[in-house]
């Protein structure tokens, strides 16, 4: 039992016997030990038991077969300082260590204790039975509430929502893996990089606070997790696979109707599932239940019709399930059956955290196996580093009638398999920071939850943590803002790579604080996990915010959009995720006001396809078809339904808008897709800020070339002042139903 009324005191119980098949279970029970310190973890070897109390794991013996504890010794002891919060959660045995789990301190409230009063808590920890020596495993964890064994004997870990954690999570435990929970003083792995969870857990959508993983040895889900939930209660199912070497998967709700929140789950030797209930004063435990219990959870012999494995394709995901499908199941498996959405998590220190980029993703198809069990879906614009939440149709059957036991799936996409994607991206937010560098909202089009302030103070710094598939040069991007104080042009602040050199990066002024622009630099990295650390030295202006940064392998292509995810790559001018509909033939329409891409552009090569609408011949000049495509958020590319103009003037299709026309009309009719293929070099500046060079661009539409390295002498229309500030891709919204698909962007140079 857990704590007492002085929350100190706990006491320690065997269960002798439990009787009966069915109804409520006759159970004789006696208290064996007394007094210990808020015990969470129980083990029995060799013939002793084995309690993981807050500050100490204790041996107690029988010495007369009575079954009461006749004398205790203490094994090992680790940090604690007091708070109520130090617990040492659970407790495994193998091969002559015991492994645990420390949490850290927390104040009331929930915020983590800062400073802590014991040093490396937030740990998990091995002990050795014979020696007492302790060894730390890994850190950066929380409120490590559940321990197990999982496939192959690997070492799971289960942490609660707080600072750090966005969402709860299921982490696999190695040697020296850092968790991202930091706290101060640093712990002894706070330097390491973050390692990836195997599995977020969406806050109060399938966990709250997740407990005991188990491994299931027999049945249908042989070599799968459970797990339970002290406040979101029941039992759950998590599917994991590797993928690139590492765990990534699918969790499923298993059970509710439980009756208290659980903290601790094992399998008896009957076959049948025990679960211990908790509930607590507080947040811990399950609105409505008890604050205590034992239940039994007996295999009937039977199968449900459910999701059994869900698995990553290179373009989706296969979902099998435990019986084949009914006919009329089949025969509804269109690709709007199901509905798929993504997102993905920030840590910031701030406690838990929204969802960012949420976007809803079409199903380009729903294909069924010739046994009816399994359904391959097609979902163009997955992007990794996404929790992707799939809801099945509902009614769905199984051949002999039964409905499905679960409708939803959570997966947690790490990595896709196959080849590695171009492009990566991370939030500056969500990297360490230090010397003054905050978290601030104050100015839009930000991407992720916010934007790293701070560095107006000498110091002041950010460190990201990054992944590469092979080593070699990469070109990074940083997304930063650079307004007019305390003074206005390019600022500087110092970047180095893996603890290296620093080296300074100039950053042209963006004209004011919520206008983003990027700078890329080269850098050489290593496989695998790097760190990119950004400061302001003392030979730096500093005085910049940042953002997020893009890791890509040099010349690589950038997909903008073709058919999935807008909101990756687009935002509207005010920072809104997209509001432009997807259509059935996977391009978007144009409502709501402009977009642009998150990221900035010096020099590029662009592909985009677009449609212009039908419209009634007395609809005429500027209102037939209307966009435009803005180069650095400077230069226009008219889009307008000219097709069959004989002469095309500076504002009709084809032109670099109100400044040179198109030299031939190359224009489709309206309702067939038409292609600009541009080439762009920007204008060129010196170190004052004076231009030396306009920018030069060349067209290509529908396969005929009708501007050739054609200077440009300043911005078009509408377009954004020149500077020496990368710009965006913006699409225009002009009232008029144009659509876009297959965009895609090469940065050159």
């Amino acid at each position: 039992t857990w704590g007492g009324s002085d929350n100190t005191v706990g006491e320690a119980y065997i269960l002798d016997h439990v009787t009966g098949d069915t109804g409520p279970e006759k159970v004789t029970y006696k208290k064996i030990a007394g007094g210990l310190k808020e015990p969470m973890g129980i083990k029995y070897v060799d013939g002793k038991l084995y309690v993981s109390e807050k500050h100490q794991l204790t041996e107690l013996s029988d010495t007369n077969g009575d079954d009461v504890t006749d004398s205790t010794r203490k094994i090992a002891s680790w940090p604690y300082g007091g708070n109520f919060h130090e617990f040492a959660f659970g407790l495994l045995y193998k091969d002559g260590d015991f492994y645990l789990n420390l949490s850290v301190a927390i104040n009331y409230g929930g915020a983590t204790t800062d400073p802590q009063p014991a040093a490396n808590r937030g740990t998990t920890i091995k002990v050795n039975k014979a020696t007492g020596k302790v060894t730390y495993l890994a850190g950066g964890l929380r409120t490590p509430n559940g321990i197990g064994w999982g496939p192959a004997g690997d070492l799971f870990v289960t942490d609660n929502q707080g600072g750090w954690l966005p969402a709860s999570k299921l982490v696999q435990v190695k040697q020296g893996r850092f968790f991202n929970h930091y706290t101060n003083p640093d712990g002894p792995f706070d330097d390491r990089a973050v390692t990836k969870p195997v599995l977020w857990l969406p806050q109060n959508e399938i966990a709250n606070s997740p407990s005991t993983p188990m491994l299931v040895k027999e049945g249908t889900f042989a070599g799968q997790l459970l797990f339970g939930d002290v406040t979101y209660g029941g039992l759950q199912r998590a599917d994991l696979e590797k993928v690139d070497g590492e765990y990534q998967g699918a969790v499923f709700r298993h059970t509710q109707g439980l009756e208290a929140g659980i903290t601790r789950i094992s399998t008896g030797p009957d076959g049948a599932i025990y679960a211990g209930g908790l509930g607590a004063d507080g947040n811990w435990g399950q609105e409505g239940k008890l604050r205590f219990g034992l239940q039994k959870l007996t295999p009937n012999g039977t199968n449900a019709f459910d999701i059994k494995t869900m698995r990553a394709t290179r373009d989706g995901f296969e979902l099998t399930y435990t019986k084949p499908l009914s006919e009329e199941t089949a025969a509804k498996l269109t690709t709007g059956a199901y509905s798929v959405e993504q997102w993905r998590y920030v840590p910031t220190p701030a406690y838990g955290g929204p969802k960012v980029d949420e976007e809803t993703l079409p199903v380009a198809s729903a294909r069924l196996s010739d046994d009816r069990r399994t359904v391959r879906l097609t979902i163009p614009g997955l992007k990794t580093d996404r929790v992707v939440h799939v809801r099945s149709p509902r009614p769905f059957a199984s051949a002999d009638g039964e409905q499905l036991w679960s409708t939803e799936a959570w997966y947690t996409l790490n990595a896709l398999p196959g080849p590695e994607a171009p492009v990566t991206s991370y939030d500056a937010e969500s990297g360490r920071l230090s010397g003054g560098a905050d978290i601030d909202t104050e100015h839009a089009g930000y991407t992720g939850g916010g934007f790293v302030d701070g560095f107006g103070t000498q110091g002041a710094t950010a460190t990201i943590q990054v992944e590469v598939p092979a080593k070699g040069a990469y070109d990074v991007s940083l997304r930063y803002a650079n307004g007019p104080n305390p003074f206005e042009g390019t600022k500087t602040i110092g970047a180095s790579v893996n603890g290296g050199q620093a080296r300074q990066i100039s950053l042209p002024s963006t004209g004011a604080w919520n206008r983003w622009s990027s700078r890329t630099e080269r850098f050489d990295l290593r496989k695998g996990r790097n760190t990119l650390t950004y400061t302001y030295r003392a030979e730096d202006t500093g005085h910049v915010n940042l953002d997020m940064i893009e890791v890509r392998r040099p010349g690589s292509r950038i997909d903008l959009f073709s058919g999935g995810s807008v909101s990756s790559a687009w935002q509207h001018t005010d920072g809104r995720a997209v509001e432009w509909p997807r259509t059935p033939e996977s391009s978007v329409e144009v409502c709501c006001g402009d977009i642009r891409t998150k990221q900035s552009f010096g020099d590029f090569r662009l592909h985009a396809e677009f449609r212009v609408p039908k419209l009634p011949p007395d609809v005429t000049g500027q209102d037939r078809g209307n966009s435009g495509i803005y180069l650095q958020e400077r230069y226009e590319i008219q889009i307008l339904d000219s097709f069959g103009v004989e002469k095309l003037a500076t504002n009709e299709a084809g032109a670099i808008y109100n400044k040179v026309a198109a030299s031939a009309n190359a224009g489709t009719a309206p309702e067939t897709w038409q292609t600009y293929d541009i080439v762009f070099r920007a204008a060129r500046f010196d170190a004052g800020g004076k231009k030396t060079e306009d920018a030069r661009i060349t067209v290509v539409w529908n396969g005929t070339k009708v501007h050739d390295n054609v200077a440009v002498d300043g911005p078009t229309g509408s377009g954004d002042a020149e500077s020496a500030a990368a710009g965006a891709i913006r699409l225009q919204d002009h009232g008029n139903k144009v659509r876009f698909r297959n965009l895609w962007i090469e940065p050159l140079g």
